[in-house]
């Protein structure tokens, strides 16, 4: 799937984890309890509502201290957003009416705590009922949080329909289903585990993890490690993609010492066109436009990437880090895939160049880390930046370590090295990235290729992938929508037009209502596609058509070097 489409809608769990934690607080013994169970209630067939009962064992909020905390959105995407008088809270004493304040809104959004009139007595039980978010053909498409329901049951995040404790924790959590206002033959799946599941772990772990219910199908029928879920029938081999997915997580899962982990991906449709998939805690959601009919090959490559989430990153704010969780994701990928002999050589050669075609022909290539950190949350483009730069600095410090060592180290020993540190509670941030990279190549290399690329200072291959690969350059145009991106989303109007833009040109106006736009997937894949757009103006409707593409830059295009055999290609 081409890079720019899955970017959009994909946020790692890390952007929001961060954003949405309360400090932890100190104590002694055993973490208190938090007890969750879930009742979906189904109307004629689809799933109207979902109940939420939680037991807080002994909060010891004092009065006019929030208890429970909800986003009223999430990266644009519209939670329970429940009032005070939606939540029944009880404790020892009696009933708990909560009041609520909102929180200053920070750029993935607005968070609304709920506060106790009294000092808590003993433990807390809190009811409230989410109902799922109603979508249609004109829903803008985004990250998947979102509850849902489809085909007899229901999917969705926790962080859109749970408003879970303030105190961070960790918890001793408990998470049942009560399937008695379901059909026979429903059942539970949360990220962690199916049917009743036990774990130990803070609220944001339960609020970003996604859960379905309903007549689920699973493959392999039998739970294990790994499963795909689904509700209703897709358009592609479902039972192929599972396959796949499952040989690449056990690759994965081995290479960082994680082979007792579990995995589960979650599949639904939507009616809008689009597609594209969001990471969360031990899992994933891919959501797609059945009329697009997606190929089995393009969902593997996108979670692929999703599921590398799980266990390469560093310490540090997500500005500063993104090039090595996003870059490590893209990455590892593809060699994984390649690895356990799902990408071919020919496939891991087109893969190379889509990524680096995006990464040279990228409108905010030159945006230092800092800058596109700040310009992170205002526009969809941007957060594209840490993708590519990151892919081709690994691939690069990769090239490096193994000419410098003869082949026998790579960067897999340095990733590998982190994810010890981070796994053993020792620092595994940027000044480790650097230690260990100074170690293999000496360190005023490795912080002038770090400065290097954290400046937006244009990449070079540098050997990359190489002896199976060779780069050259291939000058290609910068791809150019010629106005903000967030004008295909937002309200559909058309802002911040460049006058010396191809779409100011054709005729395009600030204000100009957009009702129909071809997919970006297509126009930055294809160099000679052009972008039509049906808009309204004025109450008239027209359309505007033109090449979404500015002035050639340098770009390395990689071949195939056919004097190396599939045996000498080591990756």
């Amino acid at each position: 799937m081409p890079i720019v489409m899955r970017r959009l809608l994909s946020i790692a769990l890390l952007l929001l984890v961060a954003a949405g934690a309360a400090p932890l607080a100190a104590q002694s013994g055993p973490p208190p309890s938090l007890r969750l169970t879930l009742r979906p209630v189904s109307v004629e067939g689809a799933v109207t509502r979902v109940e939420v009962r939680m037991e807080i064992e002994a909060p010891r909020a004092a009065a006019g201290d929030p208890l429970l905390r909800l986003p009223l959105t999430i990266v644009g995407i519209p939670t329970a957003a429940y009032r005070a008088g939606d939540i029944e809270a009880r404790d020892a004493r009696g009933a708990l009416t909560l009041t609520q304040a909102d929180e200053p809104a920070r750029p993935e959004g607005v968070y609304r705590r709920f506060l106790v009139p009294r000092a808590t007595d003993g433990d807390v039980l809190v009811r409230y009922a989410a109902t799922p978010r109603v979508v249609s053909a004109l829903t803008n498409n985004g990250p998947l949080f979102d509850m849902r329901a489809e085909a007899g049951g229901f999917m969705g995040a926790g962080i859109t329909f749970l408003a879970l404790p303030v105190r961070e924790g960790p918890f001793r959590v408990t998470l049942d289903w009560d399937m008695s206002a379901m059909p026979a033959g429903a059942r539970g799946i949360w990220s962690l585990g199916e049917g009743r599941v036990e774990t130990v772990g803070p609220a944001q772990q339960v609020a970003f993890s996604y859960y379905a219910a309903g007549p689920l199908h699973r493959f392999p029928e039998q739970a294990g490690r790994f499963g795909i879920y689904w509700l209703a029938e897709p358009p592609f081999a479902i039972d192929a993609l599972a396959g796949r997915i499952s040989r690449l997580y056990d690759t994965m899962s081995a290479f960082f010492d994680d082979a007792e982990s579990t995995y589960r991906v979650f599949v639904r449709q939507h009616p809008y066109r689009g597609q594209g998939g969001t990471a969360l805690s031990r899992s994933f959601m891919f959501g797609y436009h059945a009329p697009a009919r997606p190929g089995v090959d393009e969902l593997q490559e996108l979670l692929a990437h999703e599921m590398a989430h799980n266990w390469p990153s560093l310490q540090g704010e997500h500005g500063d880090t993104a090039w090595y969780s996003e870059g490590a994701a893209e990455y590892y990928a593809l060699v994984f895939a390649h690895r356990a002999g799902l990408l071919d050589r020919a496939g891991l050669l087109r893969e190379v160049n889509q990524r680096a075609n995006n990464y040279y022909t990228h409108p905010f290539r030159g945006l230092t880390n800092e800058e596109a950190a700040r310009r992170f949350w205002s526009d969809p483009f941007v957060q594209q930046v840490p993708y590519g730069r990151g892919f081709l600095y690994l691939a690069q410090t990769d090239a490096a370590i193994r000419r410098a060592s003869n082949g026998r180290r790579s960067l897999d020993d340095v990733v590998k090295e982190l994810r010890a540190r981070q796994t053993s509670g020792r620092p595994f941030g940027i000044p480790q990235w650097l230690e260990l990279v100074g170690a293999e190549l000496g360190r005023e290399r490795a912080e002038r290729d770090y400065r290097r690329m954290t400046s937006g200072a244009a990449l070079e291959p540098e050997g990359a992938f190489a002896p199976c690969f060779t780069a050259a350059l291939e000058p290609r145009a910068v791809f150019d929508l010629g106005f903000a991106r967030r004008s295909l989303n937002d309200d559909a109007t058309v802002r911040e037009l460049r006058a010396d833009s191809n779409a100011a040109r054709a005729g395009l106006r600030d204000g100009d209502v957009i009702l129909n736009s071809t997919e970006l997937n297509g126009l930055v894949r294809d160099a000679s596609a052009r972008m039509t757009l049906q808009i309204r103006r004025d109450g008239a409707e027209q359309m505007i058509e033109y090449l979404p593409r500015g002035a050639p830059v340098e770009n390395y295009a990689f071949a195939d070097n056919p004097a190396i055999s599939n045996e000498q290609c080591r990756f």
